[in-house]
C-alpha cells in the first residue's frame, strides 16, 4: 500500500490551520492537553517556536501526498539521550477527509522509525485517555504496553478520567518490524481483532 502523507517542519502558513484545530474544542475532546482557545497571533508564535531546532523535541506537519495540504500535525518531547527515551507527545488530524486511521498508522510507523533508527534510543512513552479506545487500540496494534493507569489524571468535559501510561521498547520494534507486524495488512488486521475486544 502506497503512503499518503509526508512529514515536514512547520512553516509560519500553517498557523491559520493550527489556529481553526486548536479552537475547535470538539477536535480535542479526547486530548491529554488543556482544550484552550488561542487567538491568531498567539497561534502564529506558537508555531514560529516550534519551527527551530530544539535537541529534546521535534514537531511535525502531516501533509497528504495527493494535495501536499497540511492535514495534522505530531510531536516528540522529552527526548533524553543518557536514558534514551523519548516521549510520544501527541497527534492530532485536524482534517476529517483523513480521520479514517490510515494517516494515524503512517504517523505512528513515521515516529517509532524516527526514535529507534534515526535517534536510536530505547523506549518511546505515550499516554491516553482510557475512554479514547481508538488511541489505546492502535498503541497495542504497535507494540505499546500499557504499564499502569494514573486514576482520574485528567479533567475535561467536565469529569475526570483516567490516563493509560504504555510505552514501547526498541526490542519488540525490531521485532514486530523483522517479523513483518508492521506491514499495513498485519496492522489493520490486529486493528480489526482488538477493536472487537
Amino acid at each position: 500500500m502506497s503512503k499518503t502523507v509526508y512529514f515536514r517542519a512547520f512553516e509560519e502558513e500553517d498557523a491559520s490551520l493550527i489556529y481553526n484545530w486548536m479552537n475547535d474544542d470538539d477536535l480535542k475532546s479526547m486530548s491529554i492537553g488543556l482544550n484552550r482557545r488561542m487567538c491568531k497571533e498567539e497561534t502564529l508564535e506558537w508555531v514560529k517556536a516550534r519551527m527551530h531546532h530544539n535537541p529534546y523535541q521535534v514537531w511535525w506537519a502531516i501533509c497528504s501526498k495527493e494535495t501536499n495540504e497540511m492535514i495534522g500535525y505530531i510531536y516528540l518531547v522529552d527526548i533524553h539521550y543518557i536514558n534514551r527515551t523519548a516521549d510520544y507527545g501527541g497527534i492530532l488530524i485536524g482534517n476529517p477527509n483523513y480521520h479514517n486511521g490510515i494517516a494515524w498508522i503512517e504517523s505512528y510507523l513515521f515516529i517509532m522509525e524516527y526514535v529507534f533508527e534515526r535517534l536510536n534510543l530505547n523506549r518511546l512513552s505515550d499516554a491516553a485517555i482510557v475512554n479514547h479506545r481508538q488511541s489505546i487500540t492502535i498503541g497495542k496494534v504497535m507494540g505499546f504496553q500499557i504499564e499502569g493507569i494514573k486514576k482520574q489524571a485528567v479533567f475535561k468535559n467536565g469529569c475526570y478520567y483516567d490516563v493509560a501510561m504504555m510505552a514501547l521498547l526498541k526490542d519488540t520494534y525490531v521485532r514486530y518490524k523483522n517479523d513483518g507486524e508492521y506491514e499495513f495488512k498485519s496492522i489493520l488486521r490486529r486493528f480489526s481483532k482488538l477493536s472487537k475486544e
